[in-house]
């Protein structure tokens, strides 16, 4: 009796992982989640979607933990993605309910998520081998406390016409167009500036580097031309360079570069004829707005954002 249980029990558990969508069969077998607690993780298999709860994901830094209250990925992009790939050809994916925990000690986490602000994360992507174009249609972070970063973005990879897209690729990417809107409340102070000084010696201090920085920021916009940047969009960078490293503005910028950008001349070091040449064909427009957003304003905007997003989800998952 106790063999024909077991018998059964496999035969169900093979069965459900068969019918699994390939969003739940992609997170299973290729990232490297784990639950925050219990022994099982809680991943739901819906029509279109894998949906995830209570989780946390490893940073593979010192005991750092990313914990999060739900994942939703999409099966979109993911169903022909097998083990020879390095990366899926196309993502859709939001993140609830982030805190960044040590992973060492139960009471030092509660803690910390006691005292943090949770984060949302979304992400979306596709890569169109046809034209040999990367769309990055969305990469958004937003928070109480460090309001909304969001980026989109257009690359061509020539040298990956026609075929799937592999990560050693995305150093030959030419960057096309860039949207930027940054609505900061302490997130470049925050997250950006302990980036850039521990990239830094820590022997040293940072200040008399970024005060050069920022100097050399200062004199690119102010010999930009008329036809890479008009006087209103100088003034606006200006001011927010100005702010820097703590500015509490909101930005907006949109890009766009012809000849495409490299990637490898956005490294730190590129020449004086370099940043000539990649000024050329540059086509900015910037908007700076300072002042505090109203409480009233901000409550609604990201309110009727997380409206909009639980009905496109639902309308996913009860579509036939």
């Amino acid at each position: 009796m106790k063999k024909i249980a077991g018998a059964l029990g496999l035969a169900i558990m093979l069965a459900t992982s068969a019918q699994a969508g390939p969003a739940c069969e992609y997170l299973r077998h290729y990232v490297a989640l784990e639950p925050q607690s219990g022994a099982e993780l809680q991943m739901q298999d819906e029509q279109g979607a894998c949906r995830v709860h209570n989780a946390q994901w490893s940073t593979g830094y010192s005991s750092m933990l990313l914990a999060f209250d739900e994942l939703v990925l999409q099966d979109k992009g993911l169903a022909d993605f097998s083990g020879q790939q390095d990366m899926p050809q196309a993502i859709e994916m939001a993140i609830s309910g982030i805190y960044v925990l040590t992973g060492r000690l139960p009471g030092q986490d509660y803690i910390m998520r006691l005292q943090a602000k949770p984060m949302d994360f979304s992400l979306k992507y596709h890569w169109d081998p046809a034209s040999a174009h990367l769309y990055l249609e969305q990469l958004r972070l937003r928070s109480q406390s460090l309001r909304e970063f969001r980026v989109q973005a257009q690359f061509g990879i020539e040298s990956a016409a026609g075929r799937a897209l592999s990560q050693s690729e995305l150093e030959q990417a030419q960057l096309k167009s860039l949207r930027l809107y940054l609505d900061n409340q302490n997130l470049i102070q925050s997250m950006v500036m302990p980036v850039v000084v521990m990239s830094m010696s820590m022997d040293e201090d940072p200040r008399p580097s970024i005060d050069k920085a920022l100097l050399a920021a200062r004199t690119a916009v102010r010999l930009m031309p008329d036809s890479v940047a008009d006087r209103d969009s100088r003034h606006a960078l200006l001011a927010f360079i100005g702010q820097l490293p703590a500015p509490q503005g909101r930005l907006s910028l949109d890009v766009k570069m012809d000849p495409p950008w490299s990637m490898l001349h956005l490294e730190p070091g590129v020449s004086v004829d370099g940043v000539r040449q990649m000024l050329s064909g540059l086509r900015l427009h910037a908007k700076f707005e300072t002042g505090q957003t109203p409480a009233v304003y901000a409550w609604l905007r990201d309110h009727v954002r997380s409206g909009l997003q639980w009905f496109a989800q639902r309308k996913t998952a009860v579509a036939p």
